[in-house]
């Protein structure tokens, strides 16, 4: 079942009181629709009533999905350096729901999921993405830290985050968006070969040792070793 509750708001345009239902569950299985307006962003997306200004809530929300095998946690954006007190928040949730706190059939379903934690719209579509793409979230953030690697002046803590996979076979991309730290910043959007993907994964023991400080929590994302804690 897909949850909501009301939200208490002041329009950032005209300053007017709102009121807007805002989600804390998300049950993908029974509500693909919804599952589909994350991806193309429409989700949580409003306009003030008053000065038609558009807005778009915060995440703060568990989704799950159990035929693609996802339990995802998804917090604001802004929260990212809160991500160790979060993640265990999610933890708690999850096994409460689907882990050693939940009854027998509830453990079944939860042995069959990949309990995760996000922060904002981006961090929780990039999951989506990446399991409509067949990728490993952990390859996937890997990736990153290699391309990254390759990469003059990158500030600690940019974001990088998937948008979509294109093509096959040797033409096969993963198409990137390189989140600026400044709000109004300029987004700058990096395709490259989904082999770079391929070949780390051919090659896991060059890659364990960071592997598992980013597996070592809910919180599977390269910002793990750059961001607050």
């Amino acid at each position: 079942m897909s949850l909501y509750h009301p939200v208490n708001l002041n329009c950032p345009h005209c300053g007017k009181a709102l009121e807007f239902s805002a989600s804390v569950s998300v049950n993908a299985d029974r509500a693909p629709e919804l599952r589909e307006a994350i991806l193309d962003g429409s989700f949580q997306r409003e306009s003030c009533p008053h000065c038609g200004t558009g807005l778009r809530l915060d995440p703060q929300l568990n989704y799950l999905d159990v035929g693609r095998g996802q339990w995802i946690a998804a917090y604001p954006g802004a929260w990212v350096d809160r991500w160790a007190e979060l993640e265990a928040a999610a933890q708690q949730a999850f096994d409460k729901a689907f882990g050693a706190q939940a009854g027998t059939a509830a453990r079944e379903i939860g042995a069959e999921l990949k309990p995760r934690l996000v922060f904002g719209w981006g961090g929780l579509r990039e999951k989506l993405v990446a399991a409509d793409a067949g990728l490993d979230d952990t390859g996937l953030e890997l990736t990153k830290i290699a391309l990254m690697r390759g990469m003059d002046d990158l500030p600690p803590g940019q974001e990088l985050r998937l948008t979509q996979a294109t093509g096959e076979g040797d033409d096969a991309a993963l198409v990137l968006l390189l989140v600026p730290d400044d709000p109004d910043g300029e987004l700058e959007e990096l395709s490259v070969p989904r082999a770079i993907y391929d070949e780390i994964l051919a090659e896991p023991e060059d890659w364990q040792p960071l592997r598992e400080q980013i597996t070592a929590g809910l919180f599977v994302d390269v910002l793990r070793l750059t961001r607050g804690g």
